[in-house]
């Protein structure tokens, strides 16, 4: 009889140890590792809804979109971008042409004394206007630019159409801010916006 109760509490032992064994495998987990913190952003992105706070990749190099401007002329609207990165500042443009996508980088070109009207000349390559206006405009972010107004522009091209330059005034009374520019496809930036889904 004690043999007997040897192997009933040696099975019972061996029972116990089992569940106890199969209860720890299925309640231990793995340790939480690291989280993409982009994994929820989408792999395209699109142009129209770059804004304030999203963050531009050109060139390697980052930058922050630290203001918008919406222009606003005979119905169209284009988006002017200040990008913010190690390398300074640069303006993106972002405009839909009659269904073409346009994509413009510009740099500011200080210390001239420029003014749009018949052909300019900059870095001895000659630009024609392609294109002249006015523009209401509403801005957010840091434009350096007031909220609201109106602005003049032109648009210049080199024969090729390669060289841009762009002169703009954001008061009849201010002198003209020059930009040299040149396209970029949408293929050269990665955007991440500052709000998935936006």
């Amino acid at each position: 009889m004690t043999e007997f109760l040897l192997v009933v509490l040696l099975i019972a032992a061996v029972a116990v140890i089992a569940v106890l064994v199969l209860r720890s495998r299925r309640t231990r987990r793995p340790a939480p590792g690291r989280v993409d913190p982009l994994a929820d952003q989408p792999d395209t992105w699109d142009p129209m809804k770059i804004g304030v706070a999203d963050v531009i990749t050109y060139a390697g190099i980052d930058h922050v979109v630290r203001g918008t401007i919406t222009m606003t002329e005979g119905g169209v609207s284009w988006y002017e971008h200040l990008l913010d990165g190690s390398t300074g500042r640069r303006w993106l443009t972002v405009e839909d042409d009659e269904g073409d996508l346009e994509l413009t980088l510009w740099q500011r070109v200080e210390g001239t004394d420029l003014v749009p009207g018949g052909d300019v000349v900059v870095n001895d390559v000659v630009h024609r206007q392609v294109e002249r206006g006015q523009a209401a405009f509403r801005s957010e972010g840091t434009t350096g630019t007031p909220p609201t107004g109106t602005a003049d522009y032109a648009d210049y091209a080199t024969r090729d159409k390669t060289g841009l330059l762009a002169f703009e005034r954001w008061a009849p009374t201010q002198s003209w801010e020059v930009s040299t520019g040149r396209r970029v496809t949408p293929a050269e930036l990665t955007v991440y916006h500052a709000q998935p889904g936006s």
